[in-house]
């Protein structure tokens, strides 16, 4: 289920498309004086938001497969620490040195998982915070490795807990996390962008909205119709 705001901006951009109809209907009736207010003004804004929301539809899948690729591959990454640890646990190796080790694997497993996003409905915060967290657990991983290489101990015969298996899995992630924080900053990028035009401009969409429902108003009964066309269709600023 979409979020709230994110409802509320596509709301307000599919308001926006539907009253530029209804001011296109009434012809040589739209007339203003204020030429922010005439369609010749209001295509460009009409147009750019266009272009903005296109940008999005385009970056969402981007980043929504990178997510995918990056849940997949690490996932197994808890069970291949419990593995690790527990045959680190087995070596001759000092007391202190295991409750080392076992307090950064208690890191990188965490009680707290990391917050998934959903492309569709996560803001800024949401996507900043979610890589953090991820990238958090792929640097104690090679924090880890670099504990287990230190020990001439720890030489498992199982590759798959093995120093050269955990570099080259670290090395990978840490790939799909890049490719994840750069689709989730070109999606923000794209968010602010449309927003600036709905909420920040000078001339925003919100505001002009506001003056041309003012304006059909002001026809009286001639516009009538439109006007109670244009007053169904509501703006609201939302902050994110």
């Amino acid at each position: 289920m979409a979020s709230s705001s994110e409802t509320g901006h596509n709301k307000n951009v599919a308001n926006f498309g539907s009253a530029y109809q209804i001011l296109q209907e009434m012809g040589g009736l739209y007339n203003p004086s204020n030429t922010n207010l005439i369609l010749e003004n209001l295509q460009p804004k009409k147009e750019a938001l266009k272009a903005t929301i296109d940008v999005l539809d385009q970056k969402k899948p981007i980043f929504k497969n990178a997510i995918a690729d990056r849940e997949v591959a690490i996932a197994p990454l808890g069970k291949k620490m419990t593995k690790a640890l527990n045959y680190s646990l087995s070596l001759n190796i000092s007391d202190t040195d295991k409750e080392n080790l076992t307090s950064q694997v208690k890191k990188i497993r965490g009680d707290k998982k990391p917050k998934k996003v959903n492309p569709d409905t996560s803001n800024s915060d949401t996507i900043s915070t979610s890589q953090m967290s991820y990238d958090n657990r792929i640097a104690n991983l090679k924090t880890i490795t670099n504990q287990f290489d230190s020990h001439p101990e720890y030489a498992p015969n199982e590759t798959e807990i093995q120093i050269a298996t955990f570099t080259a899995y670290h090395e990978h992630l840490t790939e799909l996390s890049s490719l994840v924080n750069e689709a989730g900053n070109t999606l923000i990028t794209a968010r602010k962008e449309r927003n600036q035009i709905l909420y920040y401009d000078q001339n925003n969409i919100i505001q002009l909205m506001k003056e041309v429902k003012k304006y059909v108003k002001s026809l009286g009964d001639t516009a009538t119709p439109y006007y109670k066309a244009l007053v169904k269709l509501k703006f609201s600023f939302i902050k994110k």
